[in-house]
């Protein structure tokens, strides 16, 4: 089984492939190429071409299904690899974890941290309208805002985990050298994520907080490869989502900055 195959943590791609190399090169780069670049059409279509249309739920649930059903088809039907649910009792998940609340709790601490600074605390208070209008657009209220984070937080992170780290990074990882799936990961991940903030927040804020996430993206493949698990990665990805959050709800119901 070569590398690539065996980092996946659990949700293992066997090598009892029946392709030639050849085969299974030229239809890995079809399965995943679709997937770097679907979720962000899909963000265009809901958040900007058929925004505040019935297209616009459809479109958002579509691309969610897809995220999830894509590489169940993908990887036994079309890569011709079994998938190998994660042994949880094994101890090597469970080692990863404090590293996964270190690292989540060093994003949160320096976003924390740039949210006391005029050039991103400012501008981001600023537009605590627009993320007002987004929220109340959504339903959400002081009263249910935690019961949707709480599933923000745990249930879609893992979606992104499974998606974005173990499929479409490790499918990458396959076909190029680590470091070279490590970037265009963490860009296709950052993709989708330029949408979603563009509707929060003028284009060059915008930019650099999706830049960020992009980079968080890298440092969670990084992690993913060096620890042989999602769990870590996962922990880490809860918390920083936690962290956003909390922020979200201070803008919008309490004060503005998280440490005041």
């Amino acid at each position: 089984m070569s590398e690539s195959n065996q980092l996946v943590g659990g949700f293992g791609w066997s090598d009892a492939s029946r392709l030639t190399e050849f085969q299974h090169r030229t239809r890995t780069w079809a399965v995943v190429l679709p997937a770097t670049v679907l979720p962000l059409f899909g963000a265009l279509l809901y958040f900007v071409f058929a925004k505040g249309v019935g297209l616009a739920q459809v479109a958002y649930s579509g691309t969610k299904l897809f995220t999830l059903v894509w590489p169940l088809i993908a990887v036994p039907w079309i890569l011709k690899h079994r998938i190998a649910l994660p042994a949880w009792r094994e101890a090597r998940h469970w080692r990863t974890l404090p590293s996964g609340l270190l690292v989540g709790a060093a994003i949160v601490g320096l976003m924390f941290l740039l949210m006391q600074t005029q050039w991103l605390g400012e501008p981001v208070r600023a537009n605590a309208d627009r993320i007002n209008d987004t929220i109340t657009g959504l339903g959400l209220n002081r009263v249910n805002y935690w019961a949707f984070g709480i599933c923000l937080a745990v249930l879609h992170s893992l979606l992104e985990e499974y998606y974005w780290r173990w499929f479409v990074f490790g499918g990458l990882r396959q076909l190029m050298p680590a470091g070279l799936a490590h970037v265009l990961a963490g860009l296709a991940f950052m993709g989708h994520h330029v949408v979603v903030v563009m509707q929060f927040f003028p284009v060059p804020l915008a930019l650099f907080l999706s830049f960020s996430i992009g980079v968080g993206g890298m440092i969670w493949s990084v992690m993913y490869v060096r620890q042989g698990s999602l769990l870590g990665v996962w922990l880490a990805h809860i918390i920083v989502d936690f962290g956003i959050l909390t922020i979200g709800y201070q803008l919008l119901f309490g004060t503005a900055s998280p440490m005041s």
